[in-house]
This record gives C-alpha cells, sequence and structure tokens, in this order.
C-alpha cells in the first residue's frame, strides 16, 4: 500500500496558518473600524450586515492572497481551503455570541467569502515579486 505523502501537506501548513491569521486580523480590524464609525453616525440597522459581509470578503481575500503568494502554486485550491477555514473560524465564532444556528444569509456570505479567497488565490500566485 502506497504511503501518503506527508511532505506535500506539511509544506502547505505555514501558508494556510498566515492566510487564516491575516484574514482574521483583517476582519476583526475592518469590523473595529466599520463599528467606530458606526458610533460616530446614525446608521440603519441594515448597514451591519452589509458592514459585516464586507469585512468578511475582504478578509477571505487577504487570506488567499497571502496563502498562495506564501506557497507559489496551486492558489486556486489554496485560496478555497483558505474560504473554507475562515469560514468555519467566523461561523464558530458568530454562534459563541448569536446562539441560533446559520440560515441563508451564512451561506450568501459562504459563497461570497469563497470567491474573494479564491480570487485572492490565483492573484497570490501570479504575482510578479515573491512574498517573504
Amino acid at each position: 500500500m502506497k504511503q501518503p505523502d506527508m511532505y506535500n501537506a506539511r509544506r502547505f501548513l505555514r501558508p494556510i496558518t498566515y492566510g487564516i491569521s491575516s484574514g482574521a486580523l483583517a476582519c476583526f480590524l475592518l469590523l473595529l473600524l466599520m463599528s467606530a464609525l458606526m458610533g460616530m453616525r446614525d446608521m440603519p440597522q441594515a448597514s451591519v450586515s452589509l458592514f459585516a459581509t464586507i469585512s468578511f470578503v475582504a478578509g477571505g481575500f487577504l487570506a488567499g492572497y497571502v496563502t498562495a503568494a506564501l506557497s507559489q502554486e496551486k492558489g486556486l485550491f489554496l485560496g478555497l481551503c483558505c474560504g473554507c477555514i475562515l469560514f468555519l473560524v467566523l461561523i464558530c465564532a458568530g454562534m459563541t455570541v448569536n446562539s441560533c444556528a446559520p440560515g441563508m444569509q451564512a451561506l450568501t456570505k459562504f459563497i461570497a467569502v469563497l470567491l474573494a479567497s479564491a480570487i485572492g488565490g490565483v492573484l497570490g500566485v501570479n504575482k510578479k515579486k515573491k512574498f517573504r
């Protein structure tokens, strides 16, 4: 029986870890900025969901970009992996605050973050300089 190639799995672990960390940090900072903006201005309740989705998509894009730029290969696949992991992390964090199960809005956010992270992964692989 053929043994699994653990080198391939390990060489993508560091870029994925850095990508997820940078994506989560970007989400946090954008949410912090948008909450300060909402505190200064009187904004409608519907803008809260829009701001959360925008920050979530931007974090997914950055996660895919950083992961693919560090690995320099398989940008689409690694971007999709980062998008899935980031979605799971953020949906679990959201469920700790809001005890109800995610609904149709979560599916829309999932598709949006997958698209953004895949685009970020493709752009990260195809950039000119090496990212170190």
